[in-house]
């Protein structure tokens, strides 16, 4: 990945031309990540369509549980209970779904209590976890790493959100249904912290409008 000052970051950032203009590259078969985005949020809308009423289902048998979505790093379908965050992975031989814990504050003693809470979600609810990776699996299916045209930038879509690297480092995470960023960022230039430079929401909108990437894959 290649790298950029703040300095010309910025001098990028106020100019009138798009990444492949400002650095010298070909703009053959390039579109902005805006429209990159619009198209991995219509891809998104599709697979919500096909999994939201399953998903429905679970968190109303469980008032509790919230979050439930495909893991493409784990492969597996995970949730959290606002304490404690778990994943559903199938147990191919018994073609049933079990449940493990991944990450909580609370000792091992009440977590497997709250197992013992969980356990007979993945079979009772096999159908329609099935359904929600199989379609979720379809989601990732295809290119979710997409490098800019000049390597600077590279965009990291997960299913809930896209997250912006620059200088190889993370930037900004984006909402997946609004394509609106953040307002947190995390500053990825070499500056000392009493001279933080402040990026606005609106500085990160357009920016995506100026960074170029491959057509690739819109839906």
């Amino acid at each position: 990945m290649e790298q950029i000052s703040y300095k010309e970051f910025r001098k990028f950032l106020d100019s009138d031309v798009n990444e492949a203009e400002y650095f010298g590259y070909g703009k053959e078969d390039l579109i902005s990540l805006k429209e990159r985005l619009e198209g991995l949020r219509e891809r998104f809308d599709i697979c919500e369509s096909r999994i939201e009423s399953d998903r429905e289902k679970i968190e109303k048998a469980y008032s509790n549980i919230s979050g439930i979505s495909y893991n493409d790093y784990r492969k597996a379908l995970t949730f959290n209970d606002g304490e404690s965050s778990y994943y559903l992975a199938k147990d191919e031989e018994k073609n049933i779904y079990k449940i493990k814990w991944y990450a909580s504050s609370e000792s091992s003693v009440l977590t497997n209590m709250k197992l013992v809470k969980y356990r007979n979600l993945g079979r009772k609810y096999s159908k329609e976890i099935d359904n929600i990776v199989e379609n979720s699996v379809k989601y990732f299916n295809k290119d979710n790493t997409i490098e800019s045209v000049s390597s600077i930038f590279v965009l990291e879509d997960s299913y809930f959100s896209s997250k912006l690297n620059c200088n190889n480092c993370p930037f900004f995470f984006i909402d997946k249904r609004t394509l609106v960023p953040e307002e947190y960022t995390i500053m990825p230039f070499r500056v000392e912290y009493d001279t933080l430079p402040k990026i606005a929401i609106e500085d990160k909108q357009k920016l995506l409008t100026k960074i170029m990437v491959p057509r690739g894959f819109l839906n």
